[in-house]
């Protein structure tokens, strides 16, 4: 189960499309659809908070989480407030030891996210005509 925390996700519910916003609250989909949606940042799980306020966490990166996008973060951090942000990165660090691990999990998911396709249609098929 998943909530947008950002823009609006337009559902096809096999007639329509309808769109979800943040307000509409936690929704439930597909587990593939949830997964690419948390991988965008567009949504969170709701079982996992994206990220608790620490005693470090300035006014800054508290507003920035509260709009949705995802929180900064720095080797610097904590081990247990780096795995924090990894759930919101859409990882799994929990079996990480160290910082440096979650650290590279995360920038290996912002990679990937780049190279996501933003639809999951695929490029039409084009071949050359027959000569008349």
């Amino acid at each position: 189960m998943i909530k947008i925390i950002k823009g609006t996700y337009g559902h096809f519910d096999g007639t329509k499309v309808n769109p979800i916003t943040k307000a509409d609250g936690p929704q439930s989909f597909k587990p593939e659809i949830e997964e690419r949606l948390v991988k965008k940042g567009v949504a969170v799980y709701v079982n996992e908070p994206l990220v608790e306020e620490t005693e470090e966490q300035d006014d800054e990166t508290a507003a920035k989480t509260e709009e949705g996008t995802l929180p900064e973060y720095s080797a610097d951090m904590k081990l247990a407030d780096l795995k924090k942000i990894a759930n919101a990165y859409g990882v799994d660090a929990e079996k990480a030891r160290t910082k440096a691990e979650v650290i590279k999990k995360i920038e290996a998911a912002k990679a990937q996210e780049d190279d996501v396709v933003e639809d999951d249609e695929l490029p039409p098929d084009v071949k050359a005509a027959m000569p008349e």
